[in-house]
């Protein structure tokens, strides 16, 4: 068993936690940078739900692999994640904690079986080699990183040491309050040395990244995927300045035009709010959760059907054969449509009134329901609601050729403020 499949597998499957006191105990006591993830909790939100309803619908030819010969499937047996690393670019700086539950003989004759090397230090079992090892110190516990590393973690085991108390309270307030987080007490400078732009490269555009001193972010999942970000800039001005850029790129939605596929990406950028408080910029996001599914299938669908994307050449149809799928305006579909629910206003958008339309692109079926929605644009807070409703209407049938067809045509929501 190859080290590599795993250590993907268990990366993939979440980057969410909850601080167990044990992982970060074992973590390096001169450790920087931590995240961490509760995969438990990522996998029940809406996003991890559909996106193992997706993984079910793909054949993983490697993941199955993994489930047959070593027991393990990170969808089911993976709670907890926790990443720690000195901070230090390049080097073997880092190890990975992951909580769960492992079916260690049948991990170890898979090893075996591969020919994959198998060490025991102090009476625990580690696969691999120098470069990538995985210890495994009980049936709960997962240890991976370079020897070297893994072998102080199972040190520290049997004797806990502390990471820095500043880098505790952060990593003890975010993993409270996220699902998924990341706290970073290293400079920026330090991290990404080569950020166009940094010290040395002239007064780039993003200069200011040199000058963050702290980082801190988190996810929350949920109806609504909740970013905030936090950057400790040298100064004042310095923090300023981040936050001036962080404003213009929240306007690159209007580079795009409303057929590109980066567009509804794009335009939810304009819904960054960025502020800043002394030397500390500050960055939140909220997206609607089904706004990211219809995200992720469009991206899907990019990467399958590249040939469908904007300016693509038409394909060829036999002469006198009917098409399965024909466009039409919206204007001429609104006609054929026979039920139309009202959308549910959102408490929150209706609070800060927010209104006007969503415009959506559709396919109907040939029974003239809605099968497929994706946005084109519209406020972020109203699009779930919107999408909500129109994946309800009801349209007439069309006919060509006597034959049912399916749909493209473009859906227009509209949200107005009651007086």
């Amino acid at each position: 068993m190859r080290l590599l499949p795993f250590a993907a597998a268990t990366v993939l499957a979440g980057s969410l936690f909850a601080a167990d006191p044990e992982l970060v105990s074992l973590a390096m006591p001169d450790t920087q940078v931590m995240s961490g993830v509760n995969v438990e909790q990522a996998m029940l939100s809406p996003l991890g739900q559909y996106l193992q309803a997706q993984a079910g619908q793909l054949s993983d030819n490697g993941l199955q692999k993994l489930i047959e010969t070593a027991g393990f499937d990170p969808r089911r047996d993976l709670r907890e994640i926790l990443m720690a690393s000195k901070g230090q670019p390049g080097s073997n700086s880092g190890i990975v904690l992951a909580r769960g539950t492992f079916d260690i003989p049948k991990i170890l004759d898979a090893a075996r079986a591969a020919g994959t090397a198998i060490d025991t230090y102090k009476g625990v079992s580690i696969v691999g080699d120098k470069q990538g090892s995985i210890a495994f110190p009980d049936s709960t516990l997962a240890i991976a990183g370079d020897a070297g590393n893994v072998r102080a973690a199972i040190d520290r085991k049997s004797a806990p040491t502390a990471i820095s108390s500043a880098l505790a309270v952060e990593v003890n307030q975010l993993s409270t309050t996220e699902d998924a987080w990341f706290v970073s007490t290293a400079p920026l400078s330090q991290l990404l040395p080569q950020v166009p732009g940094a010290a040395g490269a002239g007064p780039g555009p993003f200069a200011m990244l040199s000058n963050v001193q702290q980082s801190s972010g988190g996810v929350k999942f949920g109806a609504n995927m909740v970013v905030s970000l936090q950057a400790v800039s040298q100064t004042d001005q310095d923090a300023a300045a981040l936050a001036a850029v962080l404003k213009v790129f929240a306007t690159a939605g209007d580079l795009f035009t409303p057929g590109d596929h980066y567009a509804p990406a794009a335009a939810l950028l304009k819904g960054l709010n960025v502020t800043v408080d002394g030397n500390v910029t500050k960055v939140s996001l909220s997206v609607p959760e089904p706004l990211i599914e219809q995200m992720i299938q469009m991206a899907h669908d990019q990467q399958t059907h590249p040939a469908s994307g904007a300016g693509a050449p038409a394909r060829a149809r036999p002469t006198g054969a009917t098409p399965q799928r024909i466009r039409v305006g919206s204007n001429v579909q609104q006609y054929k449509l026979r039920q139309h629910p009202e959308p549910i206003y959102p408490p929150l958008a209706l609070q800060a009134r927010i209104s006007g339309a969503v415009h959506l692109n559709a396919t109907i079926g040939r029974d003239g329901t809605v099968q497929n929605l994706t946005v084109v644009s519209g406020h972020p807070l109203l699009v779930a609601a919107a999408m909500e409703a129109a994946k309800q209407w009801v349209y007439e049938p069309t006919l060509l050729n006597g034959q049912a067809v399916e749909v493209l045509t473009q859906i227009e929501v509209e949200f107005t403020l009651p007086q």
